[in-house]
């Protein structure tokens, strides 16, 4: 009797356990749906170009009533532009600046591009995933299209076609002339250039590096792009909508621009009736729309996330589709990946300050004061090494040339023709012209007095005889001492005025080596030829190689 009593008490209280533990099971479900911790609001930051079904998408969410950890959980869709986003997470998410909203806990840019351009990765929450894609084209008006579809270009075609006016075959119209905007929300442009980049190298499988992006090779490259047939500049400040405005309006031959580059729902978006899209050949660069989950609370983190798989669902691949985008439609194989945002930025560098092709003779003071040591160097091999480093870095187009002068140098002359002026791709007899300057430059020792004046009497009236019109044609001085032969300043500004050409414009520029030399001396001689002066403290300065490559490219 006694036995059975204890089974029965032991049988009431396992049952009681179990009832209290079911309710509070059905009270923690209970205080979920009712979200007893509150409301949470998460805030997606989303370019401009995805944000309308993205807004969708968020309503849809919302309508499902999502609860995260306890919060009842709403979504809001703010359209900002990618590259406002990318400023303020390199600037510390900690730091977000109000004046563009709240902070999101969610960010979906054009492209993983702008992802790469965030340096403070301390702002990204785990791995961003594609929701939408769209591929780079260029917009153009239809015989511009057709002609680059007809000669099948390549996107490193792209580059000849900008300079060259007969490369598209169509006399009338000129060069290419891709506009090259690179205002806010401009991440195509961004995505074409490292696609013409890439495609200049050879190898656009692999991804680019920084030293790649400053070769000479694609430093060449990338200035030929910044400069259309007519001279003008392809890079603006513009949107990426303002460039295609512009074409819209004036897309006849004699248009500043024939070309912008686009997604291919972006061009679609304007429904434009003169525009239509071309496509270079090879890996096309995609705008891949990525969601970018950034670091916040859990509740945060978590409701980000909950979001990104809704609209991953085939209902909101269709949503997208159904706005112009594909999802997952293209092969990896086919699509180009795009660069470090190091690279991007070197790349962008030069088409803010493209190299351009000059014709310039460089003449360099071999006289004894250059024998003086600087740095555990003479000033003349510290020059001659300068000179060398900027000689790798001048693009093939680009003439140059190299004199020496002292006294007496060459016989009665002061001056002697090391190197004479050429393009760079010409070789010099049967050395190519870079390891004939390199050569020539190395072999230089000190000599005697300077002869300066007369030197370059002679020096601007060859370059004036060898004028390149279409660029900038110079005088490149390199001294580190006053004049010591009998031609006066004065007189030597009377002899250049009387060589001079208004029709062939020669500039002298002057670069002089240490504290003690006279800048006043050759001041008159550069403002009388549109030229610079400017001194260096030490030939072993940095300020030296910076400022030939100013003068050199």
């Amino acid at each position: 009797m006694i036995v059975v009593l204890a089974i029965a008490v032991i049988v009431a209280a396992v049952f009681g356990w179990f009832q209290l533990r079911n309710r509070i099971s059905d009270q923690g479900v209970e205080a979920a749906g009712q979200c007893v911790e509150g409301s949470a609001v998460l805030t997606v930051a989303a370019d401009p170009d995805i944000s309308g079904p993205i807004e969708k998408l968020a309503d849809r969410f919302n309508e499902t009533a999502p609860v995260v950890r306890d919060h009842c959980v709403t979504v809001q869709v703010r359209a900002t532009a990618s590259s406002e986003v990318r400023s303020n997470l390199n600037s510390g998410i900690d730091n977000w600046d109000t004046a563009l909203g709240d902070r999101p806990g969610l960010w979906i840019p054009q492209s993983t591009a702008d992802v790469e351009a965030v340096t403070e990765r301390g702002a990204i929450d785990g791995t961003p995933r594609s929701v939408a894609s769209s591929p780079i084209v260029l917009a153009a008006p239809a015989p511009v299209a057709d002609a680059v579809d007809a000669i099948g270009s390549s996107w490193a075609d792209l580059v000849r076609l900008q300079r060259d006016s007969q490369a598209l075959g169509l006399p009338e119209w000129g060069g290419l002339r891709l506009a090259l905007p690179a205002g806010s929300d401009t991440g195509a442009t961004t995505l074409a250039v490292a696609a013409i980049a890439a495609g200049v190298r050879g190898d656009p499988a692999t991804a680019l590096t920084v030293e790649q992006a400053s070769s000479k090779e694609l430093v060449s490259a990338m200035s030929e792009l910044a400069v259309t047939d007519t001279g003008g500049g392809a890079l603006s400040t513009s949107t990426t909508y303002d460039a295609l405005a512009t074409l819209e309006n004036a897309s006849g031959p004699g248009a500043p621009i024939h070309a912008v580059p686009v997604t291919e729902q972006q061009l679609a978006s304007t429904d434009s009736s003169t525009l239509t899209a071309v496509r270079p050949q090879g890996p096309t660069p995609v705008a891949d729309h990525p969601a970018v989950v950034l670091a916040g609370d859990e509740t945060s983190t978590r409701a980000a996330s909950a979001f990104v798989e809704f609209v991953r669902q085939p209902d909101g691949a269709q949503t997208f589709r159904d706005a112009g985008f594909t999802v997952d439609d293209v092969e990896d194989d086919g699509v180009l990946a795009p660069p470090p945002g190091p690279v991007t930025d070197a790349l962008l560098a030069v088409l803010r300050n493209p190299v351009l092709p000059r014709r310039a003779t460089v003449l360099l003071d071999v006289s004894e004061s250059m024998g003086t040591t600087e740095g555990g160097a003479t000033r003349l091999q510290n020059t001659v090494r300068a000179l060398s480093a900027q000689f790798q870095r001048v693009p093939d187009s680009t003439e140059l040339g190299l004199w020496s002068f002292s006294e007496d140098l060459d016989n009665a002359r002061p001056f002697r023709v090391e190197v004479p002026t050429g393009p760079m791709n010409v070789p010099v007899g049967t050395t190519p012209r870079l390891a004939a300057l390199d050569a020539n430059a190395a072999a230089l020792t000190p000599e005697s007095g300077s002869y300066t004046y007369a030197s370059v009497l002679v020096a601007y009236a060859d370059a004036v005889a060898g004028y390149v019109p279409g660029r900038v044609n110079s005088v490149v001085l390199i001294t580190d001492g006053s004049d010591d032969s009998p031609l006066s300043a004065a007189q030597l500004l009377t002899d250049l005025t009387a060589a001079s050409d208004p029709a062939r414009p020669v500039q002298v520029d002057v670069v002089l080596i240490g504290d003690g030399t006279d800048a006043s001396a050759f001041a008159d001689v550069t403002a009388e030829t549109g030229g610079t002066v400017s001194t260096v403290p030490t030939s072993d300065s940095p300020d030296l190689i910076d400022r030939l490559g100013k003068l050199l490219y």
